[in-house]
């Protein structure tokens, strides 16, 4: 049975996606934040990192959305960074990305998941929040924009 156009379907690549896939991440995120990154950017800032997660999500052919993140340290998983195309929010389709995110690194044997989040992105860090993410710390990036870091314990509770 052939799928519908407007079909969500989400996608999980371990290690660098291919060239036009990571491409249509780095569009998408330029959408998403505001940027002016070019894929090689992209492939700089992960080019060292271990143990790559992309979680994407596309409606037919096209990239709605994306989450991004590596292992930091042993056990730490850093979601490090993900969006979904402004006219496609509202589907859920950041918290299916978050929840597949999360359950990848509970079965890869995190024993924990940390994110940065901007102080005025409110439905992100609701987002966060309700997945089981606890504010941590924060810090002013650039001396200006007060970020936020949150921490999610994925170990099993203790008897």
């Amino acid at each position: 049975m052939r799928a519908l156009m407007n079909e969500l379907r989400y996608e999980l690549i371990e290690g660098m996606p291919n060239d036009e896939v990571l491409r249509s991440i780095v569009e998408l995120s330029n959408i998403v934040f505001g940027f002016e990154e070019e894929v090689s950017g992209y492939e700089r800032a992960l080019s060292n990192r271990h143990r790559l997660l992309f979680c994407l999500a596309f409606q037919g052919p096209k990239l709605i959305g994306f989450k991004v993140g590596y292992e930091d340290r042993p056990r730490y998983f850093e979601s490090w960074r993900g969006g979904v195309l402004p006219s496609a929010r509202g589907q859920g389709v950041a918290r299916h990305l978050m929840e597949l995110q999360h359950a990848w690194c509970a079965e890869g044997d995190f024993g924990f998941i940390t994110t940065i989040c901007s102080n005025n992105n409110l439905e992100m860090l609701r987002l966060n929040m309700a997945h089981g993410l606890l504010v941590t710390g924060t810090y002013l990036d650039r001396g200006e924009h007060l970020k936020l870091l949150l921490q999610k314990d994925l170990r099993p509770p203790s008897p």
